[in-house]
């Protein structure tokens, strides 16, 4: 005779026991990935990302008479124009991009009112105030952008922020509120709440493995109810 406590019964009653706490325990995380996955889905990145508040470049002609550049080490070279007829160059090199003017001497960074007028030409936001950033800060919306920064907004539209490179005058980000949706949903997607960039945090391999679990668990709850049913 089969004891009720190792019997096939005993057995499934077992795994639903299991399979019921480990669903309860990863349901909100799912929950979670479930919605911001169908965000992802279904909002555009371009939109997100702000493309449709910035003007497209429009070609020019680059003069290149008066440019004197010494010989100096770098992987490569970008001419780009920042303020009217000022022809900038840009050296990339391992730790990043240096930008010098045409005589060859380190580039200021831009004014405030130089970055507004710029901002003004390039996107559509027409800002009116000019925040310096050159701090890194984890989590802040313009992480990874190279530093110094403008930040730059209109006072009736402070939802929409546009980040400019202090000294190549490139406009690298522009923030608004479906960024900051897509932002939030994501910290919540890798489970990284700081700096919202971490992937591979201990909790996300933990729910991972539990997700991963509870869906084990079920298949074999389905395929062993079946094959008992069968049986009977």
């Amino acid at each position: 005779m089969i004891s009720k406590d190792k019997g096939p019964l005993a057995r499934q009653r077992r795994v639903r026991r299991w399979h019921r706490w480990i669903a309860l325990v990863t349901s909100v995380q799912l929950l979670l990935w479930t919605l911001s996955g169908v965000y992802f889905a279904f909002v555009d990145i371009d939109f997100v990302r702000g493309h449709q508040f910035k003007h497209a470049p429009e070609p020019m002609m680059f003069d290149l008479s008066g440019i004197d550049l010494p010989q100096v080490p770098g992987a490569a070279l970008a001419l780009k124009e920042r303020l009217p007829g000022e022809t900038i160059i840009g050296l990339s090199a391992d730790d990043g991009i240096s930008w010098f003017d045409s005589q060859g001497l380190a580039l200021l960074p831009l004014t405030a009112d130089q970055a507004i007028t710029l901002a003004r030409s390039r996107t559509v936001l027409v800002p009116d105030r000019a925040e310096w950033r050159d701090s890194a800060e984890a989590g802040s919306e313009y992480r990874g952008a190279p530093l110094p920064l403008w930040q730059l907004w209109n006072s009736n539209s402070p939802d929409r922020i546009a980040y400019m490179d202090a000294l190549s005058g490139e406009v690298v980000a522009v923030r608004h509120d479906a960024w900051r949706w897509w932002d939030f949903l994501w910290s919540l997607h890798i489970m990284s709440y700081g700096d919202r960039d971490t992937i591979g945090t201990w909790l996300l391999k933990l729910f991972s493995f539990l997700a991963l679990a509870t869906a084990v668990l079920g298949l074999w709850l389905f395929v062993s109810t079946r094959r008992a049913s069968r049986v009977q």
